[in-house]
């Protein structure tokens, strides 16, 4: 519909109400009723009428705003093609170029410590993003704040780690989560639904818990919980002992990279985990030099589950 013909079927409905005004004052003195209390009730029904015509009028006016910024987007995606073009770039060209993208996500689990602060600083400086799967932890309220505010992904890992007591039953687990949860929540604002599970998806140590089928209970109720959780298919090797050598950490992650478009790291930036924090200058320039760019994981990334 056009602005003309909006403005038209507002001075329509406009004039029906008026008729409408003037047949219900003939009603109303038919019904014997004083000059006085007709004049009321008409003055009533006039305001009424007014204030249905300065609300759609108002409502044609925020549909002529959209529709004035949807022109204007469209116009700036013309131009944008018009210059593709003009290039001599081939727009399927770029649509291979888009499915061929290597991307890495570092992801960093048991935070929040002071290696956070070290980790944060640096991907700030090379202009990073980057996922942290958090624990409940008190006395770090500005580093849930700063993950947040510095555009970085946060996500649930779990509010105890605890797998005896996540673990034993899916109550327990969906109780946790929502601790870490609202915890996260009441510090950024961010009620984020990426998870990942201690352990990963196909951890065997819950089973000493809650049993083999476990697993098999809580992953289905996170999921119809909203939340989507991410394994990794790179492994830094950082947790395979108490303090990991760097080296070998920056070749784990490169030599597993190399095979991933999609690639999911896994590292830890618990307090222990200094070598980590060492190991992140050389892994960074080494999936650069691989190809890679850096992005944070968001609900709709490229699953990345473990069978």
């Amino acid at each position: 519909m056009t602005r003309k013909n909006n403005g038209i079927g507002i001075v329509v409905l406009f004039v029906v109400l008026s008729i409408g005004l003037l047949g219900s004052t003939g009603w109303l003195m038919t019904k014997g009723k004083g000059q006085k209390e007709v004049l009321k009730d008409v003055q009533e029904e006039l305001q009424t009428a007014e204030a249905a015509k300065a609300n759609l009028e108002l409502q044609l006016q925020e549909l002529n705003t959209k529709n004035d910024q949807l022109a204007k987007q469209i116009e700036e995606l013309n131009l944008e093609i018009k210059d593709l073009e003009t290039s001599g770039m081939d727009l399927s060209d770029l649509l291979v170029e888009e499915e061929n993208k290597k991307i890495a996500y570092l992801t960093f689990d048991d935070g929040p410590s002071a290696n956070t602060v070290k980790i944060l600083d640096f991907l700030k400086a090379n202009n990073i993003k980057a996922t942290f799967f958090v624990l409940e932890k008190q006395g770090y309220d500005d580093l849930y704040k700063r993950i947040v505010d510095e555009g970085h992904a946060i996500a649930i890992h779990s509010s105890t780690h605890d797998y005896a007591e996540i673990y034993k039953n899916v109550d327990a687990f969906m109780a946790d989560v929502k601790s870490l949860s609202d915890h996260i929540k009441d510090l950024t604002g961010v009620e984020t639904k990426l998870l990942r599970f201690p352990g990963g998806s196909n951890n065997r140590v819950s089973h000493r818990y809650g049993g083999s089928d476990i697993m098999t209970k809580i992953i289905p109720t996170v999921e119809g919980a909203g939340y989507v959780y991410y394994d990794w298919n790179v492994d830094s090797q950082d947790a395979a002992k108490g303090l990991q050598d760097t080296q070998v950490i920056v070749d784990s992650v490169l030599s597993q990279a190399k095979h991933n478009n999609n690639a999911v790291i896994l590292m830890h930036d618990a307090a222990a985990k200094t070598t980590t924090v060492e190991a992140l200058p050389a892994i960074v320039e080494g999936l650069k030099e691989q190809g890679f760019v850096f992005d944070a994981l968001t609900t709709e990334s490229e699953p990345v589950k473990f069978k």
